[in-house]
């Protein structure tokens, strides 16, 4: 397990073992998603909420 400050509110995230880039966590404090931006060193990135919605189009 893994962990990192969130982006948005500067709180712990965990990042699950085996995680890979791009894939989605949330933040537990403030319901943030977030997308991991890189593992080595780990690095979250607030999702592209404009994007997604633009996938599910």
């Amino acid at each position: 397990m893994l962990t990192t400050q969130c982006p948005n509110c500067g709180s712990d995230v965990i990042v699950e073992e085996g995680s890979a880039d791009q894939d989605l966590v949330s933040c537990l404090n403030c319901g943030a998603e977030l997308e991991i931006a890189s593992l080595a060193p780990l690095r979250l990135e607030p999702l592209d909420e404009e994007a997604e919605e633009a996938d599910e189009e």
